[in-house]
């Protein structure tokens, strides 16, 4: 469904993206994951159209999405994360408004907007301002205006930002069914617990270049990791980092890759363990492979604008 190949974009001296692929075919679900500033926003924008990439190309469907815009437009589905609806109109003015942009004819507009209200339980807040809804109704509100003409290219920035959990738990369900439907899902998070249960294939990009893609299961076998890792009042000295085998991640925080117990880890330290603020253990899970890739964390980071 969707190939894009070799994309670059640059902001003046700040490159985006470096050369970065995905594909993603019609049924499947693509997490992007990528902390603040990877690249991630600047690739949806790209892919909608929304941007122009520097170099690189974008197969949609088989044709270049670049070159024929009004036909790619069509075809895509995209809610960004700052939500884009109307407060001035009811759901059902959005989602028909947000159907009429999309090329639904007429006489489907009613009959999708309806269904997606129903889908995403709005159904009793059809006739409501969209400007009077709860945050998590305007979440929900937001993606169904993506979805409302029936997208093959869905694409879903941070969709559950600030989402209460039953929006979240809405949310998860109406990407699967628009997965099993036929639409090819592209969907960027933080939360790593939605990516399990979406059971996305994952890309990770950082620094704007894709730096592995695969299943969970493959992915956390590739780069399985396992240690500790601790944080310190200050700087330990050099040769007690030696001792340890530790190498340094941050101002004052160290890794160690073998599993030890906190008990030794802090007889290893003698007298300097009266400076340990904290020791967090590391598991073979997405969190520890997004560390192995990236050499940073994904949980708790915040979307940034590329």
């Amino acid at each position: 469904m969707l190939v894009a190949t070799g994309l670059t974009k640059s902001y003046g001296d700040v490159q985006a993206l470096r050369g970065a692929d995905l594909d993603v075919t019609s049924g499947q679900i693509v997490a992007l994951l990528g902390k603040n500033g990877a690249g991630k926003t600047t690739m949806i924008s790209i892919i909608a159209g929304l941007l122009k990439a520097d170099s690189g190309t974008v197969m949609l469907d088989g044709f270049d999405a670049q070159r024929d815009l009004d036909r790619a437009s069509k075809l895509i589905g995209i809610a960004p994360q700052l939500t884009g609806i109307y407060g001035v109109l009811t759901v059902r003015e959005n989602l028909e408004f947000f159907a009429n942009l999309a090329g639904v004819p007429r006489s489907q507009r009613v009959a999708e907007a309806v269904s997606v209200a129903e889908r995403l339980g709005l159904t009793e807040l059809l006739d409501r301002g969209a400007g009077k809804l709860s945050g998590g109704e305007q979440r929900r509100l937001h993606t169904g205006c993506a979805l409302v003409h029936q997208p093959k290219l869905l694409m879903l920035d941070e969709p559950t930002v600030g989402a209460d959990v039953a929006t979240r738990a809405q949310l998860i369900d109406f990407v699967r069914e628009s997965a099993e439907a036929g639409s090819a899902v592209i969907y960027t998070t933080h939360y790593l617990n939605e990516v399990e249960a979406l059971d996305a294939d994952i890309v990770i990009i950082d620094d704007g270049q894709v730096l592995a893609r695969g299943t969970r299961d493959e992915l956390v076998e590739q780069h399985r990791m396992q240690g500790v890792e601790f944080a310190m009042v200050e700087d330990l000295p050099p040769e007690v980092v030696e001792r340890l085998g530790a190498t340094t991640t941050d101002a004052s925080t160290y890794r160690i890759a073998d599993d030890i117990p906190v008990g030794e880890l802090v007889g290893k330290l003698g007298p300097l363990s009266d400076q340990l603020l904290s020791v967090e253990t590391i598991r073979p899970d997405l969190e520890s492979v997004f560390l192995a890739v990236t050499g940073d964390r994904l949980t708790g980071a915040e979307e940034g604008s590329t």
